[in-house]
């Protein structure tokens, strides 16, 4: 499949870039005055942060989410130059070989539309909006992942069919997006600790389906049919 591919998508937030601190405290003061307290980052991860808008939805009263998610946007912003930690290591350089390579580059992210032109409009230096031909946030699709919506609505703008795209995420909503999209599946490791590459390797790895990605420049030798992954 690798000599196949035409593009390559990707989760954003803990795969390409490194948001964990950023959302963990925008979070920590948005939900203040709804819990009378500053949650624990364990705590809001038991909420199962993948999409702020959702995340807000399913704790607030819903006539209140607006004044919740402008106060989550203003935190986001205001802390952002602060807890922002970037592109993983060798992430610009992997998009930058594959756009040069001429492959179709894709976002498929939980992150709302807001909150992606926060970050964009920060990173505009390195030219990272500039790499993808397609950013489909939360705000494009009545479903979130695991639901495969957000894969096929890419895959129909750019025009191409499942087998000739990899999407490569951080998570098992990944995964299980990319298999009901019938998209192969690559799991970005890079972002992660031993202990994590070593849980989330052992279900999604070649027994089951899938693919493995320790460092950013395999992928570009996976896609370019080059070198064997380890």
């Amino acid at each position: 499949m690798n000599h196949a591919a035409r593009a390559v998508l990707f989760d954003l937030d803990g795969t390409l870039i490194n948001t964990f601190h950023l959302y963990m405290e925008s979070f920590r003061r948005t939900l203040e005055p709804h819990f009378n307290r500053r949650l624990s980052d364990a705590e809001i991860m038991a909420f199962n942060p993948h999409a702020e808008q959702r995340l807000l939805l399913d704790l607030i009263q819903e006539m209140e989410f607006t004044p919740y998610f402008e106060r989550f946007l203003t935190f986001y912003s205001a802390l952002h130059d602060a807890l922002f930690a970037g592109p993983y290591d060798g992430v610009l350089d992997m998009l930058r070989t594959l756009q040069e390579d001429g492959y179709l580059l894709g976002v498929v992210t939980g992150k709302s539309r807001d909150a992606w032109r926060i970050t964009a409009t920060r990173m505009e230096n390195e030219g990272f909006e500039d790499l993808f031909h397609i950013v489909l946030t939360d705000d494009d699709v009545q479903a979130p992942k695991p639901s495969p919506e957000g894969l096929l609505l890419v895959l129909d703008a750019l025009q191409i069919q499942p087998t000739q795209a990899v999407f490569i995420g951080d998570s098992l909503l990944d995964r299980e997006a990319a298999q009901e999209a019938r998209i192969p599946f690559g799991a970005a490791l890079w972002a992660m600790g031993r202990k994590g590459q070593a849980t989330f390797a052992q279900p999604v790895g070649p027994d089951d389906g899938g693919l493995i990605f320790r460092q950013p420049a395999q992928l570009v030798d996976w896609v370019r049919g080059g070198k064997d992954l380890p």
